[in-house]
């Protein structure tokens, strides 16, 4: 196994899968400009015999469903161990679908629980702010984060709500009554 190259967003990864004879690659769903989703949909369309591991922090069944549905390979957390990563990379590499998820029971961090949705603390203030129609910007002035914080934890809540949007991740917020 060889890494031939890097990418530091989603337009960088697809310059790449233009230049390079690559077998497998391995994305993050949150990347700076245009997200993973969007550049694993891209890549397909463009070179369908890139088999594609996604590598993120996220984890849940919507994300896995999305991005089993736009055509990635596999799919591992982060927090997974090297060894398995290297596995699940072989075995996309030879042919096979590798989708390996963990569902906890109980979440590692204080949460809040609303219906079917959980969400941390943090990931709720977003959303009601988001709901409130503020954007990403103002957001991270009012909580003092960055941009780029506020806009991990609005994809993470949209992951677990399985929402395609902002729009639509308040819309199933008001739904289950999280706000």
């Amino acid at each position: 196994m060889n890494v031939i190259g890097t990418a530091h967003n989603g337009q960088d990864a697809i310059d790449s899968a233009d230049r390079m004879n690559i077998d497998v690659m391995t994305l993050d769903i949150d990347m700076p400009g245009m997200n993973g989703e969007e550049t694993l949909k891209q890549i397909k369309s463009l070179h369908p015999q890139i088999k594609i591991l996604i590598l993120t922090s996220l984890n849940g069944k919507a994300i896995v469903e999305t991005v089993r549905s736009l055509g990635a390979d596999g799919f591992r957390n982060k927090d997974t161990g090297i060894a398995d990563i290297i596995r699940a990379i072989n075995n996309i590499h030879a042919g096979y679908t590798d989708f390996l998820t963990r569902y906890e029971d109980k979440p590692n961090r204080v949460t809040l629980n609303y219906s079917n949705l959980v969400l941390t603390t943090q990931e709720k203030r977003v959303v009601k702010l988001l709901s409130e129609g503020y954007s990403i910007k103002t957001i991270a002035g009012i909580l003092h984060l960055s941009e780029h914080t506020i806009e991990s934890h609005s994809k993470t809540a949209r992951a677990k709500a399985g929402a395609k949007n902002a729009t639509e991740l308040v819309a199933r917020a008001l739904k289950q009554g999280l706000i």
